[in-house]
């Protein structure tokens, strides 16, 4: 059976039938890309990626060249280096922490010692995964993280992704969008109060934050970039709700920000064949949506300068994460 992963929004035959309709060719060939945001913790997943990463170049022209896979390893770290030719980087990952964590602070400090890049803290959102009856921590700054956080700040430790208010429906009814817009600020509010109580602590919030979807959002998140040098973006999954937002103010918004914007995919988890096809088309169309004015998902590209792009391609990866200018040779 043929599995596969992506951003959770559209199936990929949908995002297939409308990628089909643009011809996309890279203008910037020799820009390598670092994806922040991929899900791979096997041999088999992050050898596929290298397979991937090749039919990109050969169609598409584009360098895919490194990644960071979000999740602990299921196999030896090791392993997985070999199996990808030294391209990939690995968190420690805390999936979902409403119930607890599954290390301690000092545990993942030690494995951030040994070669982890950072912590991957999924707390995306309560809704999702605490069910009608069930209790949990349902806010990100409550007080019994307070040890974890105050701790990863103290070791600069990096939050390399952090999963914060997906503005999609409660458990069982994941399609609704913005089911309760109290619930999704107050999720808001309580990321805030985190970014704010721990300034030294380095974050990279997944998928924009999920402040992309509508300009008061986008002028939100203006706000917290300006106000906190300690928070950083990745674009994962957020391609197909460019649509919901004027044109101009989001691509000033990614210009303006060039300095704290990673891309990432939030793709992974898929077999051989023709799944890893259309992962490859996938990949071409967010490149599209970032260097051309094509119109792809109903958007019409950005058309980023090229000094933006080579930001957020890979340059602001590499202030970022621990050990990427050691394994890439990048500057």
């Amino acid at each position: 059976m043929r599995k596969i992963f992506f951003s959770t929004i559209f199936s990929f035959s949908v995002l297939s039938t409308l990628f089909g309709q643009i011809q996309y060719k890279s203008k910037y060939p020799d820009i390598p890309i670092i994806d922040v945001h991929v899900h791979a913790s096997n041999v088999s997943v992050v050898s596929n990626y290298v397979k991937i990463s090749d039919m990109i170049k050969e169609k598409y022209g584009s360098n895919l060249a490194y990644f960071i896979g979000l999740g602990t390893p299921t196999e030896p770290l090791a392993d997985l280096m070999a199996a990808c030719n030294n391209r990939f980087l690995f968190t420690v990952s805390e999936m979902r922490p409403h119930k607890g964590l599954n290390n301690t602070p000092e545990e993942i400090v030690n494995m951030v010692r040994n070669g982890y890049a950072g912590l991957k803290f999924w707390f995306g959102d309560p809704h999702r995964v605490i069910k009608e009856g069930e209790t949990g921590i349902t806010k990100i700054d409550d007080p019994s993280f307070e040890k974890l956080f105050s701790t990863l700040e103290r070791e600069n430790v990096l939050m390399a992704s952090l999963h914060i208010a997906d503005p999609n429906g409660p458990f069982g009814k994941r399609q609704e969008w913005m089911f309760d817009p109290v619930y999704y600020w107050g999720q808001i509010r309580a990321f805030e109060n985190v970014v704010a109580k721990y300034p030294n602590l380095i974050i990279v919030a997944a998928h924009n934050a999920w402040l992309v979807c509508q300009d008061a959002q986008i002028d939100y998140l203006r706000y917290m970039l300006s106000t906190y040098p300690n928070l950083n973006l990745d674009v994962s999954a957020t391609f197909s709700y460019m649509h919901l937002v004027n044109y101009d103010n989001l691509r000033s918004f990614y210009i303006e920000y060039q300095d704290k914007i990673l891309y990432g995919s939030d793709f992974g988890r898929f077999s051989e064949g023709e799944s890893m096809q259309r992962t490859a088309e996938m990949f071409a169309a967010n490149f599209a949506m970032l260097e051309t004015d094509q119109m792809v998902w109903n958007s019409k590209g950005l058309n980023l300068p090229r000094e933006v792009l080579e930001k957020i391609y890979y340059k602001n990866a590499l202030k970022l994460y621990p050990g990427l200018k050691k394994l890439t040779g990048l500057k």
